[in-house]
């Protein structure tokens, strides 16, 4: 019997002696950790703005009625300038009292009604005054005010490619010259992730801007709309083997 439990013992610590050995003879994955960005500038091709309307008037209908001309008068503007149904959408309406503040007590001056409109012009490419007209025109509505002017790209699809495609290629050079520093060679992408995040934002010289300003030329009295450039941008991290 001791015989018997002195044999299995001596298996055992075989056993572990050969599992250490195979340990000890697994090599390590050489792997590169590195980054790559990626930016495209294009021309934007569509404006999205917002205008609004505002009246006070002693009672609410009225003032609702007085807002309500001048929004029939911004669509009539808005449709001349061939902007469709789908683009154009109410943003905000409110009906308030109006108040101010004399002699040391707030008075009642009457109800407020206001009317925010948001819209959208595409293609803009093909016609590059076409914003300048219709902003010319909507500043002869009496009341109306200009929120916001953000131009855009309808469809970045194709600009995301090209902007990964750009991150790829100089995340790989990176890992090929740390690979021939170590001696080594690039092998086989092991993970890849994308920080998916939306910059594209207008570039006007080297300055972004998150809304283009307005300059109007005396002589004609004008709206004038440097429109700048986007820039799309992708950024990727990627691990590769070495080999």
């Amino acid at each position: 019997m001791r015989a018997n439990y002195m044999l299995i013992c001596g298996l055992v610590a075989i056993v572990a002696m050969l599992s250490g050995c195979g340990q000890n003879t697994v090599r390590q994955q050489s792997t590169v950790t590195v980054s790559g960005i990626g930016t495209v500038s294009v021309e934007p091709d569509m404006v999205s703005m917002n205008v609004s309307m505002s009246k006070i008037a002693p009672t609410t209908r009225q003032a609702q009625e007085a807002v309500g001309k001048m929004a029939v008068r911004v669509l009539e503007i808005l449709k001349e300038a061939g902007i469709e149904d789908k683009d154009i959408k109410t943003a905000t309406l409110r009906f308030n009292p109006e108040y101010e503040w004399r002699s040391n007590r707030s008075v009642l001056v009457g109800q407020k009604a206001e009317q925010g409109i948001d819209f959208a012009v595409r293609n803009i490419g093909q016609d590059s005054d076409k914003i300048a007209r219709l902003i010319d025109k909507l500043v002869q509505v009496d009341g109306i005010v200009m929120n916001q002017i953000n131009f855009n790209i309808a469809d970045k699809t194709e600009h995301y490619v090209h902007s990964r495609e750009l991150a790829f290629e100089k995340a790989a050079q990176k890992a090929k010259q740390y690979a021939e520093l170590s001696g080594l060679r690039v092998g086989r992408v092991l993970s890849l992730s994308e920080n998916t995040s939306d910059d594209s934002a207008p570039v006007y010289g080297n300055r972004m801007i998150k809304q283009t300003m307005m300059e109007f030329a005396s002589d004609e009295s004008s709206t004038v709309l440097p429109s700048g450039q986007m820039e799309i941008t992708t950024r990727i991290s990627a691990v590769f083997s070495l080999e």
